[in-house]
């Protein structure tokens, strides 16, 4: 208790560990906007684009917008065109040809000097395929083949509902998807971040000596539970703290999923805001999914799965820890925990479209991968016997774990001055 008590307060009354806990939500919710705003930041002046039109009829169906300006070539030909474009002398981003027989062979070219961005065949590629559509339809001499062919086509909105003890709500897999990724990337941080903490304070008190003066007082065993059950207690109360201001989140969005429920106070909403227009039905759909998940289920199989988890892997680096004098020699140890541990978040992304396959459901049982994988499964309503089993197998490794890192603790502890090898580890467990 008296170490436990002493590793935990070094951490949570830190000015770094309140800051940091704060501002987390923060980070996260900036580590979505960021790659967006990256993306505004790096676009370009607009481009000049050099159009040859050799059938002289689809001059005026390319519109200039923030990253491109069309311009029709009426003196530039396929045979000048490279001697026009050095004399540019890179005012012109490329030179597209739009050949007399395009019609038939389908295919534009475009020239210049380096491979042009991706976004500028996007940008030629929409305008003049429904261009020769239209051409092809009106080809056939029927007045009204055009305006059927636009009445036909027809997109579906799919509204998901899921059936419970409560009755019918409504559902979202999307939603669902995010908020299973969302889960396994916090279990996949905390168990790095909170693994690579407990090694380091192992490792420190063994560089400093001072757990020699420890463990004369406590068992080994003692120091080594100490250490991590205090570390798992400041992951509890940072979760803890987000449980607070996601359960603020939430009544925030309840309330205002009661104002968009009334279609009046929904339009003035939008109508006083720079917002995009949503219907109405679309923004209550998704209010509805997003308060129709069991967040206390969620949130607390989820703390079962953080413990037993971050006692499996915290073990593990306890251990190795106590093997090593130096942070630098850990790398040989911890890159197998490390790549174990990204390995079943790539099991994960892979089973996000298809949760319940067979990859799935035997990772989420597997106690090395089942922390992470099964938080991608969780918000799609696992069956019962799955978590019970999935938690007996990861709670009894876990603890079969901190019996064998104990015996390496015990003897690697006092140990100093040597390389250590996995083969001299085995023989200390045996």
């Amino acid at each position: 208790m008296l170490v436990m008590q002493r590793e935990y307060l070094s951490i949570v009354a830190k000015k770094s560990f309140i800051i940091s806990t704060l501002l987390a939500p923060v980070i996260m919710l900036a580590l979505v906007a960021i790659p967006a705003l990256l993306m505004t930041v790096n676009n370009s002046d607009s481009r000049l684009i050099s159009i040859i039109d050799e059938t002289g009829q689809y001059s005026d169906i390319f519109k200039d917008n923030d990253d491109y300006r069309f311009r029709i070539e009426t003196d530039m030909t396929p045979e000048n065109m490279k001697d026009r474009y050095k004399k540019a002398d890179g005012d012109i981003y490329a030179i597209v040809v739009i050949p007399s027989d395009v019609e038939e062979s389908k295919t534009i070219n475009v020239y210049s000097e380096k491979p042009v961005k991706i976004t500028l065949s996007r940008e030629l590629e929409e305008p003049l395929n429904k261009s020769l559509s239209d051409a092809k339809i009106a080809s056939y001499n029927l007045p009204e083949l055009k305006d059927m062919i636009a009445q036909s086509d027809v997109e579906v909105k799919i509204r998901s509902h899921t059936w419970d003890e409560e009755g019918e709500k409504v559902s979202s897999s999307e939603i669902a998807m995010i908020v299973g990724l969302f889960l396994a990337f916090l279990t996949y941080m905390f168990v790095l971040m909170y693994g690579a903490m407990i090694m380091g304070s192992v490792v420190e008190d063994k560089t400093n000596r001072i757990v020699e003066v420890i463990v004369s007082t406590c068992r080994p065993m003692e120091l080594m539970l100490g250490k991590i059950v205090s570390i798992a207690l400041v992951g509890l109360t940072q979760i803890l703290i987000w449980a607070v201001f996601l359960g603020i989140g939430l009544f925030v969005v309840s309330m205002f999923g009661i104002a968009t429920s009334t279609p009046d106070i929904a339009a003035g909403m939008t109508a006083g805001t720079s917002m995009p227009e949503m219907p109405t039905s679309e923004v209550s759909d998704i209010l509805q999914a997003v308060l129709g998940i069991n967040w206390f289920r969620l949130l607390g199989i989820f703390i079962l799965y953080f413990i037993g988890g971050y006692l499996l892997y915290a073990a593990l680096f306890a251990g190795f820890g106590s093997a090593v004098d130096q942070q630098s020699d850990a790398n040989q140890f911890t890159m197998p925990i490390m790549m174990i541990i990204i390995l079943a978040l790539v099991i994960g992304q892979a089973c996000m479209e298809n949760p319940d396959g067979t990859l799935g459901v035997i990772a989420s049982l597997v106690p090395f991968t089942s922390p992470i994988v099964m938080m991608i499964r969780l918000p799609y309503d696992v069956p019962a016997w799955q978590i019970l089993t999935s938690l007996l197998l990861l709670y009894g490794t876990a603890l079969l774990f901190v019996f064998l890192a104990s015996r390496i603790y015990r003897t690697g502890i006092l140990m100093y001055g040597r390389k250590v090898s996995f083969k001299e580890i085995i023989r200390w467990i045996k």
